[in-house]
């Protein structure tokens, strides 16, 4: 029943909106119809009045074609009469032209003549000048030459008296030598008389010496054979001895006196010597005197010559001088009488040039007057002219005015018809939008109730999941109990396990004394054994010692057997904790996987009521009609992905759903499993997340070059990420961890950055300059950070330029990288400015800076910050499938 209501309510509003249309149109016809019939009135008005007006002007045109053709008939006329006057003018400009060139010619030849005349002057002036210069130049080469004659006498007369001179030193010279050779002559006779006796008194000294030994001998020999020896002998020789000293005084007074003699003569040899140096020092001085006075005699001799031949030039310049003088003087008179001739031309000229002047004066006046008369008819005919051109152009606007008014008709007929129709159209489209306006109206009714329905259903399903959530919350929360309880038993466990540890060490000790006590039992047997094959009187006492050794054997055979039943006890035990230990841990990681899986399950159910809170929010307020729904940061997006296997080049990407909310980025392998929304590989929280960024062809070595613009890089905590538990370990190989355990020795700490030196050959960029960071033949030096993966060149770290400190404050073994793929370039500058948006909103950097300080106060490092109590994963070495071989990567995989 409602809906047949609703039905005839739409048709009775539909038929009031035609009756309304069709009045309106009737009343529409109506007006245009009056209108019509009011503009054929003023039409026919305006027909009539433009007839009128074109008769009238067809009378006045036929009188102005009358004036016209006299008008022209006279222009006629005075133009025969110009072309009269015209060529008789041109006749007098050439006669005029004619008389001007000749009077040029004149005034040029004039000027000519006077310029020659000047020159001709001034040349003149110069010779007399250069004559008079001349004339002194002589008189003082006349002094001069007077001068050098009597200096010539005095030369030659110096010259005599330094030749006698030289003749007379000559001679002295000469004299000086023959003496000087017979000094020498006498010198060396001497010098052979001193020789030969000098060889003499050698002579004799040595005999005087032969007799004194001989005499000593004889003495002695004497004094051995006989001691009373010949008195008359030894007189002899007593004499003997007497005689030959005197003769050796004697000879010893004649060699001094030789002596003497030979020093005096060297004294004279010297003084003889002496005076011959100074005789030949002089001897020199003079003949360098008649050297210089000779050059000085050549010297004059050349002035002379040259004095000479300079007189002989100058006398033949005079004489040149005189007889251009001559010639000059002949041509003075020459050109005197030309310029007579030329200014008896120049009055003839200019009586010319004074007649023509009158005959120019005349003909002026002539044609003044004639161009006078001709511009009066010119001015008549122009005026005429402008006359007959003004009734033209009245002509002409009148019927341009008709035309435009007829085209202002036209204009006014079809804009009022175009407007009618326009009306027409916007009244039957505001008929159509109130048809539309009343059925949206009924629909929007139908809608609210619908929606309100809905909203009701959906509030009811988000009690439930918050029922379910509290639930689940709950289970958690037992969880948490339970597992704390049981990681209370394992401590427990474990202590009893260091327990035992220490017990086996003591058994083993125990073991170790037994084997000592046995050798010693059996060295002890041994010994027994030797002492029993001795002394019978030692035997009993032996005996006695024996059964004291043997029961104390005994005790620690009892002991032993049973410290190795509690062994065995121990053992036992041992192995039944290690079994229980084992279950422990298996169901502890059993729970591990339940609670990420629930985990998983409660961001996924989180992620949907925040995408149904987003479209409810939509749907109630209608001004959001008009917001972008990508502005909102909040908002949920989603989208498809690749993600890379293993190798890119042999296995390729793997396609993923991803949807990204306000807290987490879920990774779905399909659609289907979206919808599910139980069964996700992947989920990151985004509080864990560090940074999104583009790749370079440097970061993705195996990836194909054409892909590298739609891959961007993620970089998260290991510990923000929760994978699917049944899944394989190697499916997704989504992350790569940075080698950063021990330091190496290329490795350089600056402002948190651990930089790693290396060479590009790719194509690479510097994250601070615009400088190309790489090259094929010889790349720059370069840093590349571990963690945060930033490239740069060596020269900003050495030069200390302002580098951003590390993004990534954070434990350099927990840190992961995802490559992800998108479907077009535009998809991934979208993705990645997204996500920029929503990782400085709520990502690791926002929640480190508002968790920066604990309550208490102390401060919190930022690997702690990263850390979670339990970390189910272990480190597995591992290399990326897409960065190059040289760096070290880690992949951290859950056990």
């Amino acid at each position: 029943i409602q809906l047949m209501a609703n039905k005839l309510e739409k048709e009775l509003t539909i038929l009031k909106h035609n009756y309304k249309e069709a009045q309106r149109k009737f009343e529409c016809e109506a007006d245009l119809r009056r209108k019509t019939e009011v503009l054929l009135n003023e039409t026919k008005k305006n027909l009539d009045e433009e007839q009128n007006k074109r008769t009238r002007e067809m009378n006045n045109n036929q009188q102005h074609n009358d004036k016209i053709n006299l008008l022209e008939k006279q222009i006629n006329e005075m133009q025969e009469k110009l072309k009269s006057e015209t060529e008789n003018s041109q006749k007098l400009k050439k006669q005029i032209a004619e008389l001007q060139l000749a009077k040029t010619d004149a005034e040029q030849k004039s000027t000519q003549l006077q310029s020659v005349l000047a020159g001709l002057q001034v040349q003149r002036d110069g010779l007399q000048q250069e004559i008079a210069e001349l004339q002194t130049r002589l008189a003082q080469e006349r002094n001069a030459r007077t001068q050098v004659k009597e200096l010539n006498n005095e030369l030659e007369n110096k010259l005599q008296t330094i030749s006698l001179d030289l003749e007379k030193s000559m001679n002295r010279e000469q004299q000086a030598v023959k003496d000087n050779g017979v000094l020498i002559e006498k010198v060396s006779e001497l010098e052979k008389a001193n020789a030969g006796l000098d060889v003499e008194l050698k002579a004799a000294q040595l005999r005087y010496k032969q007799e004194v030994k001989a005499h000593q001998e004889t003495e002695k020999s004497r004094l051995v054979s006989r001691e009373e020896a010949n008195m008359q002998e030894v007189k002899a020789l007593q004499t003997k001895l007497n005689e030959e000293k005197s003769a050796r005084i004697k000879a010893d007074h004649i060699s001094q006196e030789k002596e003497r003699q030979i020093s005096m003569l060297s004294v004279d040899y010297r003084q003889i010597h002496q005076r011959l140096q100074k005789l030949e020092g002089e001897c020199r001085q003079e003949a360098e005197k008649v050297m210089a006075l000779q050059s000085q005699l050549e010297q004059e001799n050349s002035k002379k010559n040259t004095l000479l031949s300079e007189l002989s030039l100058q006398s033949s310049e005079v004489a040149h001088l005189k007889a251009r003088e001559n010639q000059l003087v002949k041509e003075v008179t020459q050109l005197r009488e030309t310029k007579r001739k030329f200014e008896e031309e120049v009055v003839k000229i200019k009586n010319a040039h004074n007649a023509d002047i009158l005959q120019m004066k005349e003909l002026q006046d002539q044609l003044e007057a004639e161009q006078y008369f001709s511009r009066l008819y010119k001015t008549q005919s122009s005026e005429l002219r402008e006359e007959n051109a003004e009734k033209i152009r009245a002509m002409q606007e009148m019927e341009e005015e008709r035309l435009s008014l007829k085209h202002q008709v036209q204009v006014a007929v079809a804009r009022a018809d175009a407007e009618a129709l326009a009306r027409t159209i916007a009244e039957e489209t505001v008929a159509d939008l109130e048809k539309e306006k009343t059925i949206k109206e009924l629909e929007l009714k139908d809608f609210m109730t619908k929606h309100r329905n809905e909203i009701a259903a959906k509030e009811t399903a988000m009690n439930n999941l918050k029922e379910a959530e509290a639930d689940i919350m709950k289970k958690l929360n037992q969880k948490i109990a339970e597992h704390e309880d049981l990681l209370q038993q394992n401590k427990k466990l474990q202590e009893e396990c260091a327990q035992n540890k220490t017990e086996r060490a003591e058994l083993e000790k125990l073991k170790e004394k037994l084997k000592t006590e046995n050798l010693l039992k059996q060295v002890a047997v041994n010994k027994l054994t030797e002492i029993m094959n001795r002394k019978d009187t030692m035997m009993q006492g032996k005996q006695k010692v024996k059964i004291s050794s043997a029961a104390d054997l005994k005790k620690k055979e009892k002991e032993s057997k049973r410290l190795q039943q509690e062994l065995t006890q121990e053992r036992e035990k041992y192995t039944q904790l290690l079994q229980k230990y084992h279950d422990l841990q298996n169901m502890l990681t059993e729970e591990c996987h339940a609670r990420t899986k629930l985990q998983m399950e409660i961001d996924c159910k989180a992620t949907e009521i925040e995408q149904l809170q987003s479209k409810l929010n939509e749907t109630a307020s209608l001004s959001s009609v008009d917001n972008d729904p990508e502005d909102n940061q909040d908002s949920v997006f989603e989208g498809w992905l690749s993600v890379p296997n293993k190798n890119i080049r042999r296995q390729g990407w793997k396609k993923q759903f991803v949807v990204v909310s306000s807290r987490k980025i879920i990774f779905y392998n399909s659609e289907i499993d979206k919808q599910n929304t139980i069964d996700p590989a992947l989920i990151l929280d985004l509080s864990k997340v560090f940074h999104v960024r583009s790749v370079t062809q440097g970061d993705v070595i195996r990836a194909d070059a054409k892909d590298i613009p739609r891959i961007f890089q993620l970089l998260y905590a290991g510990e923000g990420e929760a994978r699917r538990p049944d899944g394989q370990q190697n499916q997704l190989d989504t992350s790569t961890l940075r080698g950063t355990g021990d330091e190496r020795p290329g490795t350089k700490i600056h402002k948190g950055h651990e930089y790693i030196q290396l060479t590009y050959y790719m194509p690479t960029t510097c994250d601070l300059c615009p400088k190309m960071l790489w090259n094929v033949f010889k790349p720059p030096a370069a840093y590349e950070c571990k963690r945060c993966r930033s490239k740069i060149h060596k020269e900003h770290v050495d030069n200390n330029d302002p580098i951003t400190p590390c993004k990534l404050h954070h434990d350099p073994h927990s840190a992961k990288e995802m490559l992800l793929l998108a479907t077009t370039q535009q998809d991934q500058e979208l993705w990645v400015s997204r996500l920029s948006k929503r990782i400085q909103k709520c990502g690791y950097k926002a929640n480190s800076s508002n968790n920066n300080t604990s309550g208490d106060g102390s401060k919190i490092s930022p690997s702690q910050s990263t850390r979670s109590n339990y970390k189910p994963y272990a480190v597995n070495v591992q290399k990326s499938a897409t960065l190059p071989a040289n760096t070290t990567l880690k992949h951290w995989s859950a056990k």
